[in-house]
């Protein structure tokens, strides 16, 4: 993975964090001897690329549990918006491709699951990685996006409810979202097609720590820093704006319902996003800081947490289902007779009062 540099022990050229042997531990001809005292103090440390049996056990099993609870929460999802929608909405149109980017993520899924159970090796070749990559962080950079594009829909509807963005057609929100897929691919597509870290046909990281300064690797640590900072900033910021209204509307206890409708699918939004996503970018902070001090014991143990948190970040696909609930009560109908259905109970009978066609605009 990543371009050979030195070893720090024979000074030869290897893959990073990949160490000589004991044997060609001999500085060469070319090269002064080390002391005796300064080769006292280098220790060979383990080689972080081989793979640690409990962490890539645990990150394959959850990985599964994902697969299997996405597909099923986002059928179900994708199912309601087909049959039991009546009035679409742009809000509507933008949690529909979060369900579909959510499904494209859940049948991305069991290649990486397999990859981790085998002890991460790799079967499919190069393309093969290639396009699992390409896969992977297309459809959770989109869900992320459409995740943001409700709050920010939330937030105009009841923030300013003046702004002509309100009156956007169904039709017009397809377009949008339309742009947002192209964006999504133009923004992937650079760091994997100059990428060097998927050229060992046996190994598929999408991201492992390197000292490689090339221009893909500055691209993925870039997006990967801005797909989390500047959605969780709209996020929260879409989240206070909507307390702040509620508490100004206060004296029209008509309103209050909806508001705090509003501010619960934002809230639930924000919750959901930082579950996800921040134990990953907090770890990956936490690498470069730990790779600038050079302890790679420290790299190694912060690398395998980096496996896991990463992980993590596909469990919006099975959490997502919680936002559709909160915008509509015929989603929490679909939902209540699939797990009545499984639970073997039959068809749950409608809440008095309910009707598909409301929604929360």
């Amino acid at each position: 993975m990543g371009k050979c540099r030195s070893c720090l022990l024979c000074g030869r050229k290897r893959p990073f964090l990949s160490f000589c042997k004991k044997e060609d531990r001999v500085p060469p001809a070319s090269a002064p001897a080390m002391p005796a005292a300064q080769h006292s103090q280098v220790m060979p440390f383990p080689n972080c690329s081989a793979p640690n049996t409990v962490v890539a056990t645990a990150v394959g099993v959850l990985l599964g549990l994902e697969c299997w609870l996405g597909l099923l929460g986002n059928a179900v999802a994708l199912w309601t918006f087909l049959f039991r929608v009546r009035v679409w909405k742009p809000y509507a149109v933008y949690l529909l491709n979060l369900a579909l980017a959510d499904l494209l993520l859940a049948s991305c899924l069991p290649f990486l699951a397999v990859f981790y159970l085998s002890l991460q090796a790799w079967h499919l070749g190069h393309m093969g990685c290639w396009a699992l990559r390409f896969l992977l962080d297309l459809s959770r950079s989109v869900g992320v996006a459409f995740l943001a594009a409700v709050a920010l829909d939330r937030y105009l509807r009841v923030v300013h409810r003046q702004l002509k963005v309100n009156l956007l057609s169904p039709r017009a929100a397809l377009g949008v979202s339309g742009l947002v897929w192209l964006l999504m691919v133009a923004l992937t597509c650079p760091g994997l097609l100059i990428s060097e870290a998927a050229q060992n046909s046996t190994r598929c990281h999408s991201f492992y720590p390197t000292a490689d300064g090339s221009f893909s690797v500055i691209w993925q640590e870039a997006l990967s820093c801005l797909q989390f900072v500047l959605p969780f900033g709209l996020i929260v910021f879409c989240n206070a704006g909507i307390i702040r209204a509620l508490q100004k509307r206060l004296r029209e206890p008509e309103k209050q319902p909806k508001l705090r409708r509003a501010q619960a699918l934002v809230t639930v939004v924000v919750v959901l996003f930082t579950l996800c996503f921040l134990p990953c970018f907090l770890t990956r902070v936490l690498m470069h800081i730990v790779q600038n001090l050079g302890s790679f014991r420290a790299l190694c143990a912060v690398a395998h947490t980096s496996e896991v948190t990463g992980g993590l970040t596909y469990l919006h696909s099975v959490l997502n289902p919680v936002v559709y609930c909160f915008s509509s009560p015929t989603f929490r109908s679909s939902y209540r007779r699939v797990f009545h259905t499984l639970r073997g109970k039959g068809q749950a009978a409608e809440p008095p009062g309910f009707d598909p066609r409301d929604s929360y605009s």
